[in-house]
Formats: structure tokens, C-alpha cells, sequence
């Protein structure tokens, strides 16, 4: 499903329904951080939402809401990984801050756990 969101300046991250963007000028705010236009069905789509929105200061309950609604796990990060070669510094500070915050653990103990099950494949 097609959907907006935007991060207010106070941290709150607000979803709309996209018939806003009938007006080309509705996330023109100065109270506006960022905003997306997100496939809530794309996994890749929704990871680039959570990673950049907790890097530039989401609110963390709304993020672990959101986290918990699309099923974004650990298991499910690894795939995001892979499939995102090149991710943005705003990308990489959001995964490490989304280890800390939302799932309560230690980065390098995820990119540990990657490297055995790669020494496995070998």
C-alpha cells in the first residue's frame, strides 16, 4: 500500500495518506525534516524509512511500532544488507542506532554472527 510519511522537527514520524500529494507543496515546512513515499508492502522501502527516520532523531516507541507492523527482524536485516550495496551514511548510523535502540543489542555482536554463518558457506 502506498504511503506517506514525514519526520516532524519534535521527532514525531506521522504517516498520511498519499492524497496529499495532490498539493506538491504539503511537506514544504519548516517543521518538516524528511519525508518518504513508501510501498509499505517493499521491505526495502520500509528498512530505508526506519533506518533513516531513527538516524535524524524519530521518536523510538513510534519506530518500534512501526518496526513491529511491517516485520522488520534481524533475520530480515540481513536480507536488507544484502540487497542494499550501497547504503547512505544516514542508512548505516540508523542500522547501528536501530541495533541499540529498538532491538536492544550490540551491533558487532549481528555483524559477528554474519561472518561465522560466511565462513560456514565457504
Amino acid at each position: 500500500m502506498r504511503w506517506c510519511y514525514y519526520l516532524h522537527t519534535n521527532g514525531s514520524l506521522i504517516g498520511k495518506n498519499p492524497i496529499v500529494l495532490k498539493d506538491p507543496d504539503y511537506f514544504d515546512s519548516p517543521f518538516v525534516k524528511k519525508h518518504w513515499i513508501i510501498d509499505t508492502e517493499n521491505r526495502a522501502e520500509a528498512w530505508d524509512l526506519v533506518l533513516e527516520a531513527i538516524a535524524l532523531g524519530a521518536d523510538k516507541d513510534r519506530l518500534r511500532e512501526l518496526v513491529e507492523k511491517w516485520g522488520l527482524t534481524k533475520k530480515d536485516c540481513k536480507e536488507y544488507i544484502i540487497r542494499t550495496p550501497n547504503p547512505t551514511p544516514t542508512q548505516k548510523e540508523g542500522l547501528k542506532l536501530f541495533f541499540e535502540y529498538i532491538l536492544d543489542e550490540d551491533i558487532n555482536n549481528f555483524f559477528d554472527d554474519i561472518a561465522k554463518t560466511a565462513s560456514k558457506v565457504k
